[in-house]
C-alpha cells in the first residue's frame, strides 16, 4: 500500500487563496433557482454554503489563531454553524455579493496565514471537544474544510443535473 503524500504549508495557503476564484469560476453559470435550492430540509443550499465558508474562516480559522497567538495556552471556544446560516438568510441575497464577502474575508486570512513564523505554527491551545490543538491544525483543516464544502456543493449541483439525464440516469445512479 502507497503512503499518502501530504500537502505542505505553501501549498495550503495557495488553495485557500484559489478557493473564492474556483467558486466564482464554478457557479457563475447557475441561476437563483439552483443557487437557493435546498436538496433536503436541513440541508444547506449553495447560497448557504457561500455564506457558511465566509463565517468559518473567521469563527472556525482566523479567531482561533490569532487567539493562540496572543495567549498562552488558551481555552478555545467553538461556535455554532447552523444557527449562523440560519442567522445570514444567504438563501436570499445574490451570489456575487456573497463572493466578493467570502473573497474580501479570506484575502484577509491568508495574508494572517501567511506571515506566520515558524514558531507561530506550533503555538497551541485546548479546545474543550477534541484536546490540544496547533496553529498549524487549523490551517491544514482549513483546506480540508473547504474541499468539503466544494464536494457538498458539487453534489447539490449533480443533483439539479440529474432529473434532465433521461435514461442515461442507469449509469449514473444517485446519491
Amino acid at each position: 500500500m502507497n503512503q499518502i503524500s501530504t500537502l505542505n504549508l505553501a501549498q495550503t495557503v495557495a488553495l485557500l487563496k484559489s478557493t473564492p476564484q474556483t467558486l466564482r469560476y464554478l457557479l457563475s453559470p447557475l441561476e437563483p433557482d439552483i443557487l437557493c435550492w435546498h436538496p433536503a430540509q436541513n440541508e444547506w443550499c449553495i447560497n448557504e454554503i457561500v455564506g457558511h465558508l465566509t463565517e468559518s474562516d473567521h469563527h472556525s480559522f482566523a479567531v482561533p489563531i490569532q487567539t493562540l497567538l496572543a495567549q498562552d495556552w488558551p481555552e478555545l471556544e467553538g461556535w455554532d454553524p447552523n444557527a449562523a446560516v440560519s442567522g445570514r438568510n444567504d438563501h436570499e441575497r445574490d451570489l456575487a455579493e456573497l463572493l466578493t464577502e467570502f473573497e474580501m474575508a479570506r484575502q484577509e486570512n491568508v495574508l494572517l496565514i501567511s506571515e506566520l513564523r515558524p514558531g507561530q505554527l506550533a503555538r497551541d491551545g485546548i479546545h474543550p471537544q477534541v484536546g490540544e490543538l496547533q496553529v498549524v491544525d487549523f490551517i491544514y483543516q482549513w483546506v480540508y474544510h473547504d474541499c468539503n464544502h466544494i464536494k457538498q456543493i458539487l453534489s447539490n449541483i449533480q443533483l439539479a443535473a440529474w432529473p434532465k439525464m433521461g435514461n442515461i440516469r442507469h449509469f449514473a445512479p444517485p446519491r
